[in-house]
């Protein structure tokens, strides 16, 4: 990898291989990192497999700057921190659902639903594994996603909403934190 200094900005660019008529030929990109972090409401209110985990007001997700305005990004890596010492029962993977608009309103323990109204903006989704007890805190990881996201026109953020995989009893104002990492990808 070599640096590179375009326009005051510093890149990294990286060869792919050979040369032509004797010039390296490289790719400058940019990496992007966004996280998420919200305390589910203050209740103990059961899941069931296929509800959206949330803040007090939204079980929407906002991760800002995620890429270039309207550009495309490729999902590298994402990760899930829980504030909790002990895998609650009947915990299993969560879902992340991927929006390159914010879709309609949703609350916290809602049934996960891509509205007809929604499908264009709707990129798909990341699946995270049960989160493993690390000591004060739940984490779960995916790595090398290579999921393509296109951001809306003007957007440098994606939307998401986080599904149950498996029905569990939260406690009361447990802390939740989404990372997420992409690279920019030269399409339109």
């Amino acid at each position: 990898m070599a640096q590179r200094v375009v326009n005051g900005e510093q890149y990294q660019a990286v060869l792919l291989g050979g040369d032509v008529d004797g010039a390296s030929i490289s790719v400058d990109g940019r990496a992007y990192r966004s996280v998420v972090s919200f305390n589910r409401p203050g209740n103990a209110s059961g899941y069931t497999a296929g509800d959206v985990v949330g803040g007090a007001t939204s079980a929407i997700h906002t991760f800002s700057g995620i890429g270039p305005s309207g550009g495309s990004v490729l999902a590298q890596s994402a990760s899930l921190l829980i504030g909790k010492t002990v895998v609650p029962s009947g915990m299993a993977g969560f879902r992340l659902h991927l929006f390159n608009s914010s879709p309609s309103a949703v609350a916290d323990n809602a049934v996960f639903n891509v509205a007809s109204g929604e499908i264009n903006a709707y990129m798909g989704y990341v699946d995270f594994p049960t989160p493993i007890d690390m000591g004060d805190v739940l984490f779960a990881q995916v790595d090398y996603i290579g999921r393509q996201l296109k951001l809306a026109s003007g957007q440098t953020s994606i939307f998401a909403e986080l599904e149950t995989r498996g029905a569990y009893t939260p406690a009361s104002g447990t802390a939740y934190q989404v990372r997420m990492s992409t690279l920019e990808v030269g399409l339109a």
